[in-house]
């Protein structure tokens, strides 16, 4: 998709420095300050700050969309994932979490990715190198 959406330069630049610290490009870093501030908000997710950027995660926890994405991949069923799993989430958790996957996947999958061990591997070399 080739939508564009012009910005005062002094708005670009804010956008810009923002989405470098968090390791974004400006239009993925807008796209998401966008959906957060427009589109409903599901009940049992929220997107918080994390040190690598934002995260959602479910709601009062601090258990990641990604971690009950893992699980469900691994062949979990919802019913399971909160049951056995993590059973402090509720089942209707679970469900929101799936959901807000399906309705972010491009977030989840970037934080997914990120998680992968080869990756954190690299990362945590990179920086003790600093």
């Amino acid at each position: 998709m080739n939508n564009v959406i012009r910005l005062s330069e002094a708005l670009y630049r804010i956008v810009t420095r923002e989405a470098a610290a968090r390791q974004r490009t400006p239009d993925e870093f807008a796209e998401e300050l966008l959906a957060r501030q427009l589109l409903p908000q599901p009940p049992h997710v929220e997107v918080v700050e994390s040190r690598s950027g934002p995260r959602a995660v479910v709601r009062g926890t601090r258990v990641g969309v990604d971690v009950v994405v893992g699980y469900a991949r691994a062949g979990y069923t919802p019913e399971q994932i909160a049951s056995e799993m993590l059973p402090h989430l509720t089942l209707a958790q679970v469900y929101d979490a799936l959901s807000y996957f399906h309705d972010h996947p491009d977030q989840i999958e970037r934080v997914l990715a990120s998680r992968a061990v080869d990756i954190w591997q690299k990362q945590m070399r990179e920086k003790r190198t600093r």
